[in-house]
């Protein structure tokens, strides 16, 4: 009961100018899972998940996006089956709600030697590696919060040699030969062409 008290005090303290859930607030989310969720489980697996994910947006928009006290609130649903459906796509659920960028192709299954695959995927790494301003510590950071299965695919992909030379592409054609509100000459795109056919060859001949 100590616990439980101290953990209503936390979520109920208003800190600085923001916004925190109120017992009633936490209450009526936490009748609305228990039914949705319990309901969903009784059609599929799949079903659940999803009603989880959803669940878990409506907590982290109560909360906006406090990690530690959503969590506080799934750990006062009594019912084990359904804590434990919301804990299986929590990370996941929080990334998807509270990160600048993330892509749902990050956490599907699927292997790089699909081409289809491998070229969506790495599409939206590089979009985050962008975010992260091209810096692996503010990558990691950003990354942090994923599900461990996605972030050590995600990090193994950045670190591959197939997406290293993919980056070297784009910059040579994307970024080196261009300039913000500015044309490009016939002569900078047969540079930029002749440089990505260089690329090609030396990717295919290693």
């Amino acid at each position: 009961m100590y616990r439980l008290a101290i953990a209503d005090d936390y979520l109920c303290m208003v800190q600085e100018d923001r916004y925190v859930m109120t017992p009633e607030e936490e209450q009526s989310w936490i009748n609305k899972t228990l039914t949705a969720v319990g309901g969903a489980a009784v059609l599929s697996h799949a079903s659940a998940r999803e009603v989880s994910r959803h669940a878990l947006k409506s907590l982290f928009s109560l909360t906006e996006n406090d990690r530690e006290a959503s969590l506080l609130a799934v750990q006062k649903i009594d019912d084990f089956a359904v804590r434990r459906r919301l804990m299986e796509v929590f990370r996941r659920s929080y990334v998807e709600t509270a990160a600048p960028f993330t892509s749902e192709i990050f956490f599907r299954a699927g292997s790089f030697s699909n081409i289809d695959f491998a070229n969506a995927f790495d599409a939206d790494l590089l979009h985050l590696w962008r975010d992260a301003g091209r810096d692996r510590t503010k990558f990691d950071a950003l990354i942090k919060p994923y599900p461990n299965a996605a972030r050590v695919r995600i990090i193994k992909r950045l670190s591959s040699q197939t997406f290293l030379r993919k980056r070297r592409i784009q910059y040579a054609v994307g970024g080196a030969f261009s300039s913000p509100g500015t044309g490009t000459s016939p002569m900078v795109n047969f540079l930029a062409i002749l440089t990505f056919i260089a690329l090609i060859v030396i990717m295919f001949g290693h």
